[in-house]
């Protein structure tokens, strides 16, 4: 499942919507082998039922803010980043993957 993770899910989601910067500074790195990627979709309550994640995430400036919490990351305790689903607005489909550096002081 890990390599799974690492190469069918996060490295091609990210190649596909990644800006050039995000590209350069995780993608690059994932496929050299230095950066381990996870997965950010199953919540308390929802377990892995996408229709029902609750996690948050607002623009404030240049950033995205994100309020939530995940579980049952594979590869969680080893990742340099996280391909996260989360909720961007209230429309009907509001789902948006965000990479998440795992290295800040806020996860």
């Amino acid at each position: 499942m890990a390599i799974g993770v690492q190469c069918d899910m996060a490295t091609p989601a990210l190649a596909k919507f990644g800006s050039h910067h995000v590209k350069e500074n995780f993608l690059r790195p994932t496929i050299a082998g230095d950066y381990v990627a996870c997965l950010g979709v199953s919540e308390v309550g929802s377990g892995s039922d996408v229709s029902s994640i609750r996690t948050k995430a607002v623009v404030d400036g240049n950033e995205w803010v994100i309020n939530g919490g995940k579980m049952w990351t594979t590869n969680g305790t080893q990742a340099d980043w996280m391909c996260a689903l989360v909720n961007t607005n209230d429309n009907p489909n509001p789902h948006r993957k965000q990479v998440i550096d795992m290295h800040t002081d806020e996860v």
